[in-house]
């Protein structure tokens, strides 16, 4: 079973099993030049050729769960060596991985760089190898991993009781399978199973919460003695963390569940739509883009990777998601919004319009879409019915610096001066990156030379 490792993510005890290879080095290393890569993966290989394995996260492809993904392979090999010579930012992370999970690290350093390296003085296995050419590192290297301290691998607990107590240890087998079926059980009662995680947070009832919430602390006691669990429990705990709000929780134990089962079509839609919570938009469109590989036609699906084209400004990019959606589900309220959205942003105001009219007739209370009617509105210079729907959106949404700054908008727009700086001004106050966005909005041309405007976008 091997040694217990933690996220993290989270801190807490991770459910999967990590076995140390012994004669292994993760080797942290820049990506470019690739010339300069090639000559240091030959000089290393050189030195270490004697059967040691060499990782390289940049060997791994398709790697999108990248802290998981990295500390499982860190921890996984028996040392590491960091070249730290063009001081990029996923080698310093990834030898500061080392250190912390106290792997003997060997650190490659350009020759008179090395004063430059504050390392705290009580680090123990840390050799620094300074070189000039990466020719330079070959005899160093070999008299190191000569002298390099055996690989630690302790077992587990529940390794260790079994060599004492084997019919205990039994006996904590089954224990914690009844409390993974009794997750799962109570997981499917709250609804959790099939959450969707467009959804609005669920209602559970409390006594439900409070069971499930001290099986979760169970499950982690059990990580704690080395037990693992299932792609299908990992995912679950996904869905209970998402139902609390507790997105880096979630995202751990997604990341987890997509090891054991990688082409899982729910868990790929549902960690992107985490990465996107997250707004990381760029890690979340690859797992939408294989979950749509796999299911082509899930109308989830499609709108989620449609949503993070606009989000993108990939506007074209997300148009046919958003019309491939609507075809398997014409009255979606979201999907004709954020449709009409994309609309608005390529100019085609008109149908952006009839989206947003749609969408309103099927949730005709609505703030965000209210609110960008509104705009489509003041782009065809209807102002008074934009005027009209961003009253509304705010009678909803009351402090929503976003529709304050519209309102700002459309009122210089009506050379209602006054208004326009007024609204502005609640629009700085809610948001301070509204005061930037005044700075060049077209729309506040006709107030730009007024000394109150200047003083707005100016002040700090």
């Amino acid at each position: 079973m091997g040694q217990i490792m933690r996220c993290p993510l989270t801190g807490d005890p991770c459910m999967k099993p990590i076995t140390t290879e012994e004669r292994s080095f993760f080797l942290a290393e820049a990506e470019k030049p690739e010339d300069e890569r090639q000559r240091r993966i030959k000089a290393i290989s050189e030195a270490i050729a004697d059967g040691h394995k060499i990782r390289s996260a940049l060997d791994e492809k398709g790697i999108n769960a990248f802290t998981c993904k990295i500390c499982e392979m860190i921890q996984t090999c028996a040392y590491g060596i960091a070249d730290i010579t063009q001081r990029n930012a996923n080698v310093l992370l990834e030898l500061g991985m080392m250190i912390a999970l106290g792997k003997p690290a060997i650190i490659l350093a350009k020759r008179g760089e090395e004063p430059e390296l504050k390392l705290p003085s009580d680090l123990n296995a840390i050799e620094i190898v300074s070189f000039t050419e990466y020719i330079d590192i070959i005899d160093q290297l070999r008299e190191i991993v000569q002298r390099l301290p055996p690989p630690i691998s302790p077992p587990s607990p529940i390794e260790d009781l079994e060599k004492i107590q084997p019919q205990f240890a039994k006996q904590l087998r089954k224990m914690s399978a009844d409390i993974v079926k009794e997750f799962k059980n109570s997981i499917e009662e709250a609804k959790l199973d099939t959450i969707s995680l467009r959804e609005e947070k669920k209602e559970i009832p409390a006594e439900l919460t409070e069971r499930i919430t001290k099986l979760e602390e169970t499950l982690k006691d059990l990580a704690g003695l080395g037990f693992t669990t299932d792609a299908r429990t990992a995912f679950l705990r996904g869905n209970f963390y998402y139902n609390q709000g507790k997105y880096n929780e979630v995202l751990a134990a997604y990341n987890w569940s997509l090891e054991l089962r990688p082409d899982d079509p729910a868990t790929l839609n549902n960690r992107g739509h985490i990465y996107d919570k997250l707004e990381r938009y760029n890690e979340a469109l690859p797992d939408f883009n294989r979950s749509l590989e796999l299911r082509p036609d899930n109308p989830d699906f499609l709108y989620n990777r449609g949503t993070i084209y606009l989000k993108l400004e990939r506007y074209d990019e997300a148009l046919p998601d958003f019309n491939r959606s609507l075809e398997l589900r014409p009255d979606d309220p979201k999907t004709l919004h954020n449709r009409g959205m994309a609309y608005a942003e390529l100019e085609r105001y008109d149908e952006a319009l009839a989206d947003f009219n749609r969408s309103l007739e099927l949730r005709p209370d609505d703030p965000a879409t209210l609110k960008n009617r509104g705009g489509a509105y003041a782009h065809l210079e209807r102002y008074d019915e934009a005027l009209a729907d961003f009253n509304r959106s705010l009678k909803l949404r009351p402090d929503d610096p976003n529709t304050f700054f519209d309102l700002a908008c459309l009122f210089s727009l009506m050379g209602r001066t006054d208004e326009s700086l007024a609204n502005l001004e609640k629009a700085i106050r809610l948001d301070k990156k509204n005061q930037e966005k005044a700075k060049t909005d077209k729309d506040f041309d006709n107030i730009r030379d007024d000394p109150r405007f200047k003083k707005l976008i100016e002040e700090h």
